[in-house]
């Protein structure tokens, strides 16, 4: 029996972005799989943790800080080297840069031969001019990387664009590559209608009145993510279009250097279109209240971030950052627009032209579902990438 490990960051990011993933693997003959990540915040009681054990996988718990620190980075690998041994692992899946790296490090030390890396984004480290400190990380990570890489049995990129920056730095072997689009569970997220009494229940909850339209924004509360567009653009707009109200949805980060303060985000909250409603469990029903999707990011993304293809696949028109991380699942003027990075006028501008005209939006929204059924299917991408990596 094929004992696999699935290492990642938290239990949330398992829940939201590896569940088919581990349906792949679990149906495949004999595999017997190991969700190894820590607990997703101080608040949720184990909720998500409960809901990957549900799915007939084990659950091990496995702290991991986010940013770079050279001690807990090597109890990280160490803590991850004793749990493959003790469990007798013999392939492992690695997801985010972390494990990415240590996992796979790790992996070696314990015998395994067969692991897999998934870079669905760069992430902050790796924004040009970004400083001396900077560019010392991107140097350090490109080092990292470089080992991890060639000690894994496959590399997969959801983003050409890091697929070229990784071959073009020699960091990556490209016999060992695997490149698609990143996907999203288009059966999960589906349109649908909220009951009468929870539509009222959250709409109550975010101050919405009956006439009220809805802008949703999802993401970490970095500047990177143009949290700052998205909060201008609200404040552009405020007597223009005083029923069109901006959500933002994101917990307050605490240990990032590009961490937006949470003093801001409070003090922007005060205004009468727009709310800042933290960490949510409801992401769904959210989406399926909103009229418009947005993404203001400059972000190193994954090419196809989920802010954006999981309204669209409810059937939502959605706005983005035209950067090479963001543009990919926006085809402009058909299903959303592109805007320039950092520049909130644009996206006060784009948001105002789709939330005064019903129709488009409905044609936006509808195009979106038909792209997101075309070009991200979960069930299709995933399937390749495990027969590549367990047939290597």
């Amino acid at each position: 029996m094929k004992r696999i490990a699935v290492v990642c960051p938290d239990d949330l990011s398992v829940v939201l972005f590896c569940k088919g993933i581990i349906d792949d693997l679990r149906n495949r003959k004999q595999s017997e799989v190991y969700v190894i990540s820590e607990e997703y915040g101080e608040n949720t009681g184990g909720y998500y943790s409960e809901i990957i054990r549900s799915w007939g996988v084990h659950q091990i718990p496995l702290r991991m800080d986010r940013h770079i620190d050279p001690l807990e980075d090597m109890k990280y690998m160490f803590s991850l080297y004793r749990l493959f041994k003790q469990l007798k692992i013999d392939t492992v899946v690695n997801i985010s840069t972390k494990p990415n790296i240590y996992g796979t490090i790790a992996a070696r030390l314990a015998g395994i031969e067969k692991s897999l890396c998934s870079v669905w984004g760069r992430g902050t480290a790796f924004i040009e001019n970004n400083g001396v400190t900077g560019n010392i990380l991107r140097i350090l990570l490109l080092s990292l990387y470089s080992i991890s890489f060639r000690l894994s049995t496959k590399v997969w990129f959801t983003n050409i664009n890091d697929y070229n920056y990784f071959i073009a730095h020699r960091t990556v072997p490209r016999h060992k590559t695997i490149l698609t689009k990143n996907y999203v569970n288009a059966d999960e997220y589906r349109p649908y209608t909220l009951p009468k009494d929870r539509l009222a229940e959250l709409r109550e909850d975010l101050d919405l009145n009956g006439q009220d339209k809805m802008v949703i924004m999802v993401g970490r509360m970095i500047w990177a993510k143009g949290v700052g567009e998205f909060i201008m653009a609200s404040k552009i707009l405020a007597e223009k279009l005083p029923n069109v109200k901006f959500i933002l949805v994101g917990p307050e980060e605490t240990t990032s250097p590009d961490a937006v303060p949470a003093g801001y985000l409070r003090e922007s909250d005060s205004a009468a279109n727009f709310k800042w409603v933290g960490f949510r469990k409801d992401v769904k029903d959210l989406y399926a209240i909103s009229d418009l999707a947005v993404l203001p990011s400059y972000y190193r993304e994954g090419g196809y971030p989920r802010a954006l293809t999981e309204p669209m696949a409810m059937g939502k028109p959605v706005i983005a950052a035209d950067s090479e991380d963001c543009r990919s699942p926006v085809e402009n003027g058909k299903n959303g627009y592109l805007v320039p990075i950092k520049n909130a006028r644009a996206l006060a501008d784009a948001i105002e032209e789709l939330m005064l005209d019903d129709g488009k939006r409905d044609q936006f929204g509808q195009y979106s579902r038909v792209k997101v059924k075309r070009e991200y299917d979960e069930k299709v991408i995933v399937k390749e990438v495990i027969d590549a990596f367990l047939e290597n």
